[in-house]
């Protein structure tokens, strides 16, 4: 009971926070462009980037303070994106590259605002893992099914029910997916991984690693139907997007951020991309999440030890896999990034710790007054 109390009251904050003071940040300014866009804003197929800069930036003043609005246009590349509309349409093939959160959010937004739509989808996001995570707590003993709880706070999802980026939704469906893995249910669960993907298509990371584990298995069929259909979902997204490819996105997010994206990139620098490599892993080696991480891992390790379950160990190793690949491809180090592959974790962690007797695991309040007498 004091389990669901606190979650509705958790489910309450995130509700409260995002709806009332949400974190309108950069990635709100070509979002909202990427939601207006359309036929409304084309003249004979050709885009008229005036009309859509100007309609963009009368969509998002309403939501700015002037402190924020000041924050936004500040320095050389914000000022940029504030008063040349070649320059913020040139930045689009790097968020339409989430070409699916673009067409989720066009689809809400025909209902509402576009930076509304932006904040309802992080809310349901975070809700929705906030239930998930619960539900998988819930089902244990006494204090335990409290459980939720600290990941929850360790992990920052309170935060995810206001942000302006896919991840939120991203962790959505991938948690949901593992869920529907760990129930032995795959192919809804290969559905909401693909659904993952197309969110947010660096997501093919984990289920590459998911489908290798089905390969493991000898699970042909559901290990083919996830990679191609993620490979799929990729495509779809670069296609669609125009996005210039792996390198130019990391080189302009570590090494030097372009006003306009003219195209022109330096080559490939092995020397480079382990410089920053270095330097990224020991900023990400000072976090205090990284190290929650690390615990969680490490406990599911444990607990897996003392109850084996190889299914669980596979997806346990598909998911550490995952979280391998994506930092050695962009190394970022943003929590947003992880959250799914750490509430994954969380659902192997407390699914295993399920398959203890209570006793094991948190006994009830009478045994402890008992053993107390």
């Amino acid at each position: 009971m004091l389990s669901a109390v606190l979650a509705l009251l958790v489910a309450a904050q995130f509700v409260y926070f995002s709806l009332t003071r949400p974190s309108i940040d950069w990635d709100t300014v070509p979002y909202t462009m990427a939601i207006l866009k359309g036929p409304a804003f084309e003249t004979k197929g050709v885009l008229d980037a005036p009309a859509l800069h100007a309609a963009t930036w009368a969509t998002l003043k309403p939501w700015l303070t002037p402190d924020l609005l000041a924050y936004m246009t500040e320095g050389d590349y914000r000022i940029a994106q504030y008063t040349q509309p070649a320059a913020l349409v040139s930045q689009l093939p790097l968020f339409e590259s989430k070409y699916g959160y673009v067409l989720a959010l066009k689809a809400v937004a025909a209902f509402t605002s576009p930076v509304q739509a932006i904040i309802l989808a992080s809310l349901v996001g975070a809700l929705g893992t906030l239930a998930i995570v619960f539900a998988a707590a819930v089902r244990l003993h006494g204090i335990a099914t409290l459980a939720w709880l600290p990941f929850v706070l360790l992990f920052k999802l309170p935060s995810f029910a206001s942000m302006t980026t896919p991840d939120s939704l991203t962790t959505l469906l991938a948690v949901a997916g593992f869920a529907c893995l760990l129930a032995k249910r795959s192919t809804p669960g290969i559905a909401l991984l693909v659904a993952s993907a197309v969110i947010r298509p660096d997501s093919l990371i984990l289920n590459l690693a998911v489908s290798a584990v089905f390969v493991l298995r000898r699970d042909y069929g559901p290990a083919a139907a996830l990679a191609v259909l993620s490979v799929a979902a990729y495509l779809f997204n670069a296609l669609m997007s125009g996005h210039p490819g792996w390198w130019p996105q990391f080189h302009y997010n570590f090494v030097a951020i372009q006003a306009v994206l003219t195209g022109d990139w330096p080559p490939f620098e092995i020397g480079l991309y382990g410089r920053i490599l270095l330097r990224q892993l020991g900023e990400l080696s000072h976090l205090p999440w990284a190290h929650a991480g690390f615990a969680a891992t490490l406990l599911a390790v444990i607990l897996l030890a003392a109850r084996p379950d190889s299914w669980r160990s596979l997806l346990l190793l598909a998911v550490l896999a995952g979280v391998a690949g994506r930092f050695f491809l962009y190394p970022s180090a943003e929590l947003r990034l992880y959250a799914p592959q750490f509430f994954i974790i969380c659902l192997i962690l407390l699914a295993t710790a399920r398959t203890f007797p209570s006793s094991e695991v948190a006994p009830d309040i009478g045994t402890v007054r008992r053993r107390a007498g």
